[in-house]
């Protein structure tokens, strides 16, 4: 063979193995990159979830300590919004229906939906980051969901406190939810809370609960669960 011609084939080789390397040094990268965004996406829709569910449990109330918080809630809320990553990780542009909720911050069914579109939202990144070697991960949108059954609840208690006997329609939605509640979870902690709704709130014939005693009784329960899913992701 030609010199020339074996110098020629041996240094297209090396450009060729050199520029696959490369290809792949660059993919590496930008998997890491995308992971990282992911990631902290993800830490972000659990920051959205806390404060969402807070906000639509406060959503009803005037006395001026829950609009205080509700109205904090909200420049959280505005904060957590800013420069939702939806295009570039091909996520819903949940960001366009926060407005209107801060106007109208008693609509229960609205930050309901807005909330299981977030619930959605963190499933599809817990399926990416599984498949990124994150096996950790797995059972965080289960376990999101269950947490948003307890603060459905927390909502739906405190709406019902403001009346004298609990409305037959909440009175409906929160039997459904304590049960359900009871049959996911074995914690005595979270039973006696659910005792004592119903007894002093669901199935009593006065309220003797009122909406901030609804509010605090549920919240640190919430809090706590809410860290431990964030655990996961450290």
């Amino acid at each position: 063979m030609n010199p020339e011609l074996f110098i020629a084939l041996g240094l297209g080789v090396a450009l060729l193995t050199l520029g696959h390397c490369l290809s792949q040094r660059a993919e590496r990268r930008h998997q890491q990159a995308l992971g990282k965004l992911e990631n902290r996406t993800l830490q972000r829709c659990l920051e959205l979830l806390q404060a969402l569910q807070k906000h639509r449990g406060l959503g009803a109330q005037q006395d001026l300590h829950s609009v205080s918080q509700r109205n904090a809630l909200a420049r959280q809320l505005d904060e957590l919004w800013l420069n939702w990553p939806g295009a570039s990780l091909q996520l819903p542009p949940l960001q366009q229906h926060w407005p209107l909720l801060r106007r109208k911050p008693a609509d229960f069914e609205a930050h309901s939906r807005l909330i299981d579109a977030l619930l959605e939202a963190i499933e599809q990144l817990e399926d990416r980051l599984y498949q990124h070697q994150h096996p950790a991960i797995r059972g965080l949108g289960e376990a999101c969901r269950a947490l948003e059954d307890l603060a459905r609840l927390r909502g739906l208690a405190v709406r019902a406190a403001n009346y004298s006997r609990c409305p037959a329609g909440l009175q409906m939605q929160m039997r459904f939810l304590c049960e359900r509640l009871d049959t996911q979870s074995p914690d005595q902690t979270l039973h006696a809370l659910l005792e004592r709704l119903r007894q002093e709130l669901i199935e009593s014939p006065q309220v003797r609960l009122a909406p901030a005693d609804c509010f605090a009784l549920l919240t640190p329960l919430i809090d706590q669960r809410l860290q431990g899913i964030r655990l996961t992701l450290a």
